[in-house]
Protein backbone atom coordinates (compact mmCIF):
# COMPACT_ATOMS: atom_id res chain seq x y z
CA UNK A 1 0.00 0.00 0.00
CA UNK A 2 1.38 3.29 -0.67
CA UNK A 3 1.00 6.23 1.56
CA UNK A 4 -0.95 9.28 -0.77
CA UNK A 5 -0.40 11.92 1.94
CA UNK A 6 3.54 11.97 0.43
CA UNK A 7 4.99 13.18 -2.37
CA UNK A 8 3.97 15.29 -5.85
CA UNK A 9 0.45 15.21 -6.44
CA UNK A 10 0.69 14.91 -10.16
CA UNK A 11 2.50 11.32 -9.67
CA UNK A 12 0.05 10.10 -7.51
CA UNK A 13 -2.79 11.19 -9.69
CA UNK A 14 -0.56 9.78 -12.85
CA UNK A 15 -0.63 6.16 -10.85
CA UNK A 16 -4.11 5.99 -9.89
CA UNK A 17 -5.73 7.28 -14.05
CA UNK A 18 -3.47 4.56 -15.98
CA UNK A 19 -5.30 1.29 -15.23
CA UNK A 20 -8.48 4.08 -15.64
CA UNK A 21 -7.11 4.98 -19.63
CA UNK A 22 -6.22 1.30 -20.10
CA UNK A 23 -9.86 -0.06 -19.53
CA UNK A 24 -11.40 3.27 -21.60
CA UNK A 25 -9.38 1.68 -24.23
CA UNK A 26 -10.08 -1.49 -24.46
CA UNK A 27 -13.65 -0.68 -23.98
CA UNK A 28 -13.19 1.33 -26.89
CA UNK A 29 -11.37 -1.41 -28.91
CA UNK A 30 -13.95 -3.82 -27.65
CA UNK A 31 -16.65 -1.21 -29.67
CA UNK A 32 -14.54 -0.77 -33.13
CA UNK A 33 -14.03 -4.14 -33.32
CA UNK A 34 -17.31 -5.42 -33.04
CA UNK A 35 -18.14 -2.23 -35.57
CA UNK A 36 -15.64 -3.71 -37.88
CA UNK A 37 -17.30 -7.39 -37.81
CA UNK A 38 -21.20 -6.20 -37.83
CA UNK A 39 -20.14 -3.89 -41.16
CA UNK A 40 -20.45 -6.59 -43.47
CA UNK A 41 -24.06 -7.23 -42.18
CA UNK A 42 -25.21 -3.83 -43.30
CA UNK A 43 -26.43 -0.51 -42.27
CA UNK A 44 -28.74 -1.36 -39.63
CA UNK A 45 -26.61 -3.65 -38.02
CA UNK A 46 -24.25 -0.96 -37.74
CA UNK A 47 -26.29 1.56 -36.39
CA UNK A 48 -28.04 -0.99 -33.58
CA UNK A 49 -23.93 -1.51 -32.74
CA UNK A 50 -23.83 2.23 -32.74
CA UNK A 51 -26.43 2.97 -30.48
CA UNK A 52 -25.60 0.13 -28.49
CA UNK A 53 -21.95 1.43 -28.02
CA UNK A 54 -23.25 4.88 -26.93
CA UNK A 55 -25.69 3.41 -24.28
CA UNK A 56 -22.96 1.08 -22.93
CA UNK A 57 -20.63 4.03 -22.60
CA UNK A 58 -23.49 5.94 -20.60
CA UNK A 59 -24.18 3.24 -18.47
CA UNK A 60 -20.41 2.99 -17.48
CA UNK A 61 -20.13 6.96 -17.38
CA UNK A 62 -22.92 6.64 -14.70
CA UNK A 63 -21.91 4.17 -13.04
CA UNK A 64 -18.62 5.55 -12.44
CA UNK A 65 -19.79 8.97 -11.06
CA UNK A 66 -21.98 6.33 -8.82
CA UNK A 67 -19.42 4.30 -7.81
CA UNK A 68 -16.75 7.11 -7.01
CA UNK A 69 -19.46 9.68 -4.98
CA UNK A 70 -20.49 7.03 -2.75
CA UNK A 71 -16.46 6.03 -1.81
CA UNK A 72 -16.23 10.03 -1.04
CA UNK A 73 -19.43 9.96 0.66
CA UNK A 74 -18.57 7.03 2.75
CA UNK A 75 -14.78 7.92 3.59
CA UNK A 76 -16.39 11.32 4.71
CA UNK A 77 -18.44 9.79 7.26
CA UNK A 78 -16.59 6.88 8.53
CA UNK A 79 -13.84 9.45 8.99
CA UNK A 80 -16.17 11.58 11.22
CA UNK A 81 -16.67 8.28 12.68
CA UNK A 82 -20.21 8.82 11.77
CA UNK A 83 -21.30 5.01 10.99
CA UNK A 84 -24.65 5.45 10.73
CA UNK A 85 -24.15 7.93 7.90
CA UNK A 86 -21.75 5.73 6.45
CA UNK A 87 -24.54 2.89 6.14
CA UNK A 88 -26.69 5.46 5.13
CA UNK A 89 -25.07 6.23 2.07
CA UNK A 90 -24.09 2.60 1.12
CA UNK A 91 -27.53 1.71 1.44
CA UNK A 92 -28.74 4.95 -0.98
CA UNK A 93 -26.65 3.96 -3.48
CA UNK A 94 -26.89 -0.03 -3.44
CA UNK A 95 -30.51 1.02 -4.28
CA UNK A 96 -29.17 3.81 -6.54
CA UNK A 97 -27.44 0.93 -8.19
CA UNK A 98 -30.55 -1.55 -7.86
CA UNK A 99 -32.74 0.81 -10.00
Amino acid sequence: MHDLTEGPITSHVVKLAVPIAVGMLFQTLYFLIDLYFVSGIGDAAIAGVGAAGNLTFIVMALTQVLGVGTVTLIAQAVGRKDHEDASLVFNQSLAIATV
